[in-house]
């Protein structure tokens, strides 16, 4: 009698884990001690796009999406035989040729001898990190134009530096005000206001490299950051053109606005040593281009006293 309720009760507990691996919304791989799969569950069809038939027998390295060096296969597989367990995410290719990221589990089940199955169970997380990165970006880029926000421009300032520092490299900072931008405000309306900071953010991103930075820091606020230079004027030649298309006509929905744009610049190492000292001194060359008369560009020059705008400003 007790050999007959344990059989049932073993038999119950196997329907149980039938029903849990064919029911399951994670794909399960098992695999044998050559690493070839065994069984799959109806998930890994909807995960994978594999059928049963189309994997058995095959290793499961035919989901490898590129994305991983050996040395992270390396590590996967030294992990699971030394603690018998692995997770962490992983990037597989579907069927249909997409890639997709997951959170793999892998468990080792050795059979007494030291060698035995591989069960690992895979939960597609793509929309998750999707969604993660979405908020990430968002986090850090202005709403209207696109453009990286104060938030993000500190940590490049702040990594331009690192960079220069380890590097020995030099580096620019140019900071920009637009002028006049509450006349069109006033007469043409916020909707037309807003089309125009678009189109400036656009202009000024025209004249920098990939590995540059404009960002808006608020209102008609803006900031250029230069890496990788390689001489101190090529922050004036950035700065020129700029200037030239920041002062063309905007066409806005609502007329034709005219403005311009004031440019502070200052260089590391020679303008400061840190992001604060920088900022400031591009924000006073900054400001002596417009009481020098608007629509120009300026390059921080040594202050003669105090915190007033003393020195010279080429």
């Amino acid at each position: 009698q007790q050999e007959i309720a344990e059989r049932r009760r073993r038999e119950h507990e196997l329907r149980i884990a039938g029903a849990v691996f064919e029911s399951a919304a994670e794909a399960i791989i098992v695999t044998d001690a050559e690493n070839k799969i065994v069984r799959v569950n109806p998930a890994f069809t909807a995960i994978t796009g594999y059928t049963p038939q189309e994997v058995m027998g095959r290793d499961p390295s035919l989901l490898k999406s590129g994305r991983h060096n050996a040395a992270f296969y390396t590590e996967l597989w030294g992990t699971l035989n030394e603690r018998g367990h692995w997770e962490g995410e992983i990037w597989n290719r579907h069927k249909n040729g997409d890639i997709h990221v997951e959170w793999l589990s892998i468990a080792k089940l050795d059979d007494g001898d030291g060698v035995g199955q591989h069960v690992g169970v895979l939960h597609d997380i793509t929309r998750r990190k999707e969604a993660e990165e979405l908020l990430r970006y968002k986090a850090n880029h202005d709403v209207l134009t696109d453009l990286p926000n104060r938030h993000l421009f500190n940590d490049r300032l702040q990594a331009a530096f690192n960079q220069a520092r380890r590097h020995h490299r030099i580096f620019a900072l140019l900071v920009v005000d637009l002028d006049r931008f509450k006349e069109v405000n006033d007469t043409l309306g916020h909707p037309a206001g807003d089309q125009l900071l678009v189109e400036a953010a656009r202009r000024m991103s025209s004249c920098v490299r990939e590995s540059d930075t404009v960002a808006r820091l608020g209102g008609d606020e803006f900031a250029i950051i230069l890496t990788e230079m390689t001489a101190d004027n090529e922050a004036e030649v950035i700065a020129q053109r700029a200037v030239r298309l920041l002062g063309e006509p905007y066409h806005l929905d609502a007329g034709t606005a005219n403005i311009s744009g004031c440019i502070g610049i200052a260089l590391y190492p020679q303008h400061g040593m840190d992001s604060e000292q920088l900022q400031r001194n591009a924000d006073m060359a900054m400001y002596g281009a417009k009481s020098g008369g608007r629509n120009a560009y300026r390059i921080y020059s040594p202050l003669q006293r105090g915190d007033k705008l003393q020195g010279d400003l080429l």
